[in-house]
């Protein structure tokens, strides 16, 4: 994010801070929040980063910020296994169409304690609670059950792509609030969607949107766009890659 916007998104939160602190004719909806930096870089020495979110509300004490970040949807399969003459074979399968490849909440209390779960269900807040599509060839829909979802998130959580953070956003004087939110090095490029929601005794007060964009830059970036869009010539090459170098290596191990 530029230097001119970093300085005006701290200055409107510095007069919210003021106004709040003041007792000021700030409205309860108030609800500014910005991102140090809305676009990613992903190059060949990236190893994750991570990304300060801050704001400002006009809020009261025992107010509940919740951040949820989501990044783009895609395909992932969910697997059940089952041992079969003493082997582990993958009997059952969902895929799930429109699942996020990452989806972390953070909270400045418990998820527990920041609504009831209608109006969880309501503002898709949780993995739970998601929309999710799904298919699969092998069982009946009525048996997609919320096994299987714990099962999708449990996957997600290992890698460290779907989380939910409790006591993670830090809120000062009923008003300015930030937290650091990791992105890992298995990230997928991408659009990132940002929801900053305020909540007061359950109850929804305000809600903030942006985005962050991930993409892949430098030399990766050149060969995965040529992976994807010529995959045909990419495989070929990768073959005679591996053949030249394995016939290279043989030249020299036979004059050692």
């Amino acid at each position: 994010m530029s230097s001119s916007r970093l300085l005006s998104a701290l200055s409107a939160c510095l007069m919210l801070c003021g106004f709040a602190l003041s007792n000021a004719a700030a409205q309860d909806n108030t609800l500014i929040a910005d991102i140090s930096q809305d676009d990613v870089a992903i190059t060949t020495t990236f190893h994750g980063t991570s990304l300060l979110l801050f704001g400002a509300v006009s809020g009261e004490a025992g107010d509940e910020i919740a951040i949820i970040i989501s990044g783009p949807e895609g395909r992932i399969a969910t697997r059940r296994k089952e041992k079969i003459g003493g082997i582990w074979i993958n009997r059952d399968a969902v895929i799930w169409k429109n699942a996020p490849s990452y989806y972390q909440i953070f909270l400045t209390g418990s998820f527990d304690n920041l609504a009831d779960n209608q109006t969880k269900e309501r503002l898709e807040i949780g993995y739970k609670n998601l929309p999710l599509r799904y298919e699969t060839s092998s069982l009946p829909k009525d048996e997609i059950n919320e096994l299987w979802r714990d099962a999708l998130a449990r996957t997600m959580r290992q890698e460290n792509l779907w989380q939910t953070h409790e006591d993670a956003v830090t809120l000062m004087s009923d008003a300015l609030f930030r937290v650091n939110v990791p992105l890992p090095k298995n990230i997928r490029p991408g659009d990132y969607d940002v929801r900053v929601l305020h909540f007061r005794d359950g109850q929804l007060l305000a809600e903030n949107e942006n985005n962050i964009t991930v993409a892949k830059r430098g030399i990766g970036a050149l060969i995965y766009r040529f992976a994807h869009d010529y995959s045909i010539f990419y495989g070929i090459f990768a073959v005679l890659f591996a053949v030249a170098s394995g016939w290279l290596a043989a030249v020299a191990f036979r004059r050692v």
